[in-house]
Formats: C-alpha cells, structure tokens, sequence
C-alpha cells in the first residue's frame, strides 16, 4: 500500500509540475516569433481574452465529476463490485459527453459578447481565436473522466503521463503552427493567435489517445476483476449524477474565484477607461496585457503551491471534522507550511518580477510594477485559495458559497472608481481588497476552531512573520547590491541575474529557516 500511494504521489506530481513548467518555458519562444513588443502586446491579449472564459466553462463542463467519480470507483472496487465501477464509468462518458457539447456550444455562441467586452483591438477576429477553443472544450471532459476511472482504479500513471502529453503536444503544437503559419506564411496575427488556441484541442486529442491506448492495455486485468466482481446492480444513475452535482458545484464555484475575478476585469476595464478616460483602444490593451495576461503566466506558480498545500490537508480535515482538537492541530499545520513555504517563495519572485518580466516578455518598466503588485497580490488570493478549501473541508459549502459572492461582490464595486482614478493599478488593488478583506475574515474564524485568541500564536505566525520580515529586509538588501552592478536590462542577462541572485537567497532563507527551527 505504501509503495502504491508513493508510485502514485510522484506520477502526479511528476505530470502536474512538469506541465506547469512546459505552460511557462515555451512563452518566451512563441513571443519573440511576432517580433515587436506592440505584437507581442497584441497577442497575449488575445490569447488571454480567449483563456479566461474558455477556463471557466471547462470548469462548468467538468464540475468536479472526475473526482467524484474516482471516489465511487474506488468504493465499489473495495466491495469487490467492479461491474457497478465499469457501469458507472459508461454513464458518465455519456454525461460528459453531453456536458463538453453543451459547453461548446454555449461558447460558441457566447464569443461574440466576449470578444465585444473584452479590451482588445479587433472583436471580429477575437471572435475566432475564441471559437478555436470551441474542440478542446468538447473533449476535455470526456478525457478528464477517463483519467477519474484510472485515479479509481489506483492507477495514476496514466493520470499523470497523460498531463505530460497533453501539454507537451499543446506547446508543439503552439510553437510549430506559429511559426509555419506567420514566420513561413506570413500569415496576419490573428490566424497565428487563433492557431494557438486551437493546438488546445491537439494536446487534448494526443492525451485522449494516450488513455484509451492505455486503457486497451489494462483490458486482461480488468476482465480477471470482472470474472471475481459481484453481479451488477441496478444503479440509478440519474439520481446519482444529480448527487454528485449538488456536491460538485460548490467546489466548481469556489474553485473558480480567481478566474471570475479576472473576468471581471475582462469584461469591465475596456468600458471604464473609454468612460474615465483618453487612452486609446490600444494602450487599454496594452494596459490590460501588462496587469493581467503577462502575470497570470507567472502567478500560477504561486498559486499552484497554495493549491497543492490544501488538497493534501482536504482529506485530512475532512476525516476529522468530529474530532475538534485533532481538526484545529491539522488547520495550523497547513497554516505553518503555507506561510513557512509560500511567503519565502512569494518575496523572492517580487523582488526579482522586474527581471522575470524582462526574461519572458521583455524590459517594461511599468509592465515590471505592475508585475511586482501583481505577485504580492497572489499571494493574497493564495491565502483566499487555502481557506476556503479548508472551509469547504469542513462542510461549510453554504458559507464558502456565502462568502464568495461577497467577496465578487466587494470586487465589482470597487472596480470603476479605482480603476477611473488609477487605472491598471485600480484593477489590481480591487482584488486585493476584495480578496483580502474575506481572506482575513476566514483567517479568523479558522482560528475560532482552533481555539486560538491570538494571532501570533496562531500557528507560529508571530514567528513565521519575524523570519519572513528578516528575510525580505536581507534579500531587499542583497538585491540591492546587485543592482550596483548594472546589469543590462536583456533577456539573457536577467535570467542570469535570476538564477544567481535566487541560489544565494535561497542560501539566506535555509540559515534563517535553521535559526529559528522552521526546516
């Protein structure tokens, strides 16, 4: 059993994180294909304007079935019923079948209206960047339930490989359709982006054919369990379905609040700057690609390591919400570790954002800034992330719901005068306020349940604040000192930059980490 939960731990870390870093790598390659840095605006807007939504309804067309699923697989599989398992995973093709072709639909459609709202030059030709998406977003659920019968079945070699794949074939895809379509073609930027979104549906296919090969494979061993499974039963799978989304639907919300925070800024800058202001179209977009579409390919680090923190301490609490002092012990353990791990991580990417923001999409001075907010503000939204996971691990489904249509709400009001007065800063500085405001609520009451009256004690923030406030003072400093040196302001040179000043801040945080026993 051990041996199987570390196989499967790494094959899905192995997946995940690799893909992460394929998803960020490659950017910097299909950038530099478009040649001036206005293109190179132009296109991460339109890539952005087009993923934003497309994210939000893939969330819709999944709604946290996989998961679900693999929960019910698992369980019948335990009680030797694996004709229930292969029943139950029949349907729910079925059913994510119809939800991917509802949803693509939807999309469809709905481009128009997306495009039409969102800060960009030309809505007629983000209209068919958008619809690119439109086959990747039918497909992906039917293979997200593929990979839920493998994680069932306590196999997760073809979850994790299948990631692998799919974003590898993704970011070929990406960089070989850019480059035979604008480089070789000299295609309009437009089909090239358009080009782009579509290699979605390309990784999607070759992850797709990954699985049902993999699955063909499995077929000896699961016809011995289907020769030792109990008769089938009736299951009412209708009932079941309505079950299970009831109880998804909640995650699928909560779990979106980044993305809708986005899209709100979507949907609303281009209209308050045009009213407050006299940029032009194409400085909005600049503006737009500066403060949301560079950052949110960095940030996801941040929030990745905030995502994995809580989705190990889930099933934790969640077996252990009968049990008040064991749940309290478990809350301030994740607290430890994320602010032990994710504040470090945090100090030294703002820090170094003004050279990250060079390495990816070029030297910008005001795109740096604005990077540098966007980071700090990440991890605040990191935070909101963990909390609300633990709330929802502890059944408060109603009061996380609760909770974020407030914090939206605070998000949506503050947006036009803060962006009137202050523009892509305003946008940035609504969602801090927003998100930290309940964050900080949650903090609160997460520190009820652990009877805990002061917040220094609470999970040894008094002292985790102390060495992280020791720690960004020594890195400031040192960052300092490397500036005297003037470096250049170049791709190549602040990657350099990077790597060294990030090994002997890394160096700093373990002697300060062994000082205060945090390690």
């Amino acid at each position: 059993m051990k041996n199987k939960m570390l196989s499967g731990t790494f094959w899905m870390s192995f997946g995940s994180i690799f893909s992460r870093v394929l998803g960020v790598i490659y950017i910097i390659p299909w950038l530099l294909m478009f040649g001036s840095q206005q293109n190179q605006y132009t296109a991460q807007a339109l890539f952005n304007a087009a993923y934003t939504p497309y994210a939000l309804f893939l969330a819709l067309g999944t709604s946290g079935f996989p998961t679900a699923i693999s929960r019910k697989i698992a369980i019948y599989n335990a009680e030797q019923r694996f004709r229930d398992s292969q029943q139950l995973f029949k349907a729910a093709i079925f059913f994510m079948c119809i939800s991917g072709l509802v949803c693509s639909l939807l999309f469809y459609f709905a481009a128009p209206a997306v495009a039409g709202s969102s800060p960009i030059l030309s809505s007629s030709s983000a209209i068919s960047i958008i619809r690119a998406l439109v086959p990747a977003l039918f497909i992906l659920p039917v293979m997200s339930i593929i990979r839920g019968w493998f994680q069932g079945n306590e196999d997760m070699k073809p979850f994790g490989i299948s990631q692998l794949v799919e974003q590898f074939v993704r970011v070929l895809s990406i960089l070989l359709l850019t480059f035979i379509s604008y480089t070789l073609f000299h295609a309009s930027l437009n089909v090239a982006i358009a080009l782009s979104t579509f290699a979605a549906f390309t990784g999607a296919l070759a992850s797709l054919v990954y699985l049902l090969n993999y699955y063909r494979r499995q077929q000896p061993s699961y016809r011995k369990l289907k020769a030792a499974s109990q008769p089938a039963t009736y299951l009412n799978t209708k009932q079941l379905f309505w079950q299970i989304s009831k109880e998804a639907l909640p995650f699928v919300y909560v779990g979106s609040a980044i993305t809708i925070a986005q899209l709100i800024d979507q949907f609303t800058f281009k209209q308050i700057m045009q009213f407050g202001s006299h940029f032009s179209l194409t400085a909005i977009q600049n503006m737009f690609t500066l403060f949301s579409a560079n950052p949110s390919k960095i940030t996801t680090v941040i929030v990745s390591l905030a995502i994995a923190i809580s989705g190990t301490t889930l099933p934790l609490l969640a077996s252990a919400q009968t049990d008040p002092e064991k749940a309290g012990k478990i809350i301030q353990d994740n607290f430890r570790l994320l602010f032990g791990l994710l504040a470090p991580v945090t100090i030294i990417l703002a820090l170094l954002a003004g050279r990250i923001n060079t390495v990816f999409f070029g030297y910008n001075l005001h795109g740096s800034w604005l990077m540098f907010w966007s980071i700090l503000i990440t991890f605040i939204q990191a935070i909101f992330t963990d909390v609300f996971t633990l709330i929802q691990s502890l059944g408060k489904h109603r009061m996380a719901v609760i909770l974020l249509s407030i914090t939206l709400a605070i998000k949506f009001i503050l947006q036009y005068p803060l962006v009137y007065f202050f523009h892509d800063y305003g946008a940035l500085w609504a969602t801090a306020i927003s998100f930290g405001l309940v964050a900080g609520y949650c903090v609160y009451y997460l520190m009820g349940l652990s009877q805990q009256t002061r917040l220094a004690d609470f999970a040894d923030l008094g002292l985790l604040s102390r060495a992280n406030l020791i720690f960004a003072v020594l890195a400031t400093g040192l960052l300092g000192i490397f500036n005297l040196f003037s470096v250049a302001n170049d791709r190549i040179a602040s990657f350099l930059f990077s790597g060294v000043y990030g090994l002997i801040t890394l160096g700093i945080l373990a002697i300060i980490s062994y000082y205060y026993n945090l390690s």
